[in-house]
């Protein structure tokens, strides 16, 4: 069932509650439609994609899903997805701004926040935490 907040938000701007799912990574992410068209687009463009390129391609682009929840906010993830996220019985959603992930609880609970002011900086991000 998805949290009101995030029904609120796919609802927004004339939205009908329709949003993309697809695996990446060992989660599922979410996608309103105008921005998972733009993913298709931008990944259709590439020519002659290397093996891991295409591999990945195949994955996010085919196992993803439409999903219409009910009118209770409520969405069954197909089985494919389930398995490729490892979902077993406990999960988490994140919001990521314009988009939302589903998570496994054991394997989010499991992610370790390593030092990244580095990256960030050298990607021209600059906040203190």
């Amino acid at each position: 069932m998805l949290p009101p907040g995030f029904r609120d938000g796919l609802q927004a701007e004339g939205g009908d509650g329709t949003f993309w799912l697809t695996a990446y990574y060992g989660h599922l992410t979410a996608y309103l439609p105008d921005e998972w068209e733009n993913i298709i687009e931008q990944l259709s463009r590439i020519r002659f994609p290397s093996p891991a390129l295409s591999n990945f391609k195949s994955k996010v682009i085919g196992l993803a899903q439409e999903m219409i929840p009910d009118p209770q906010g409520r969405v069954r993830i197909p089985q494919p997805l389930m398995r490729e996220a490892g979902l077993c019985k406990d999960v988490v959603l994140v919001g990521m701004l314009d988009k939302f992930e589903i998570w496994d609880q054991g394997r989010h609970d499991a992610i370790e926040l390593t030092d990244v002011s580095a990256e960030l900086a050298a990607s021209g991000i600059e906040f203190s935490l």
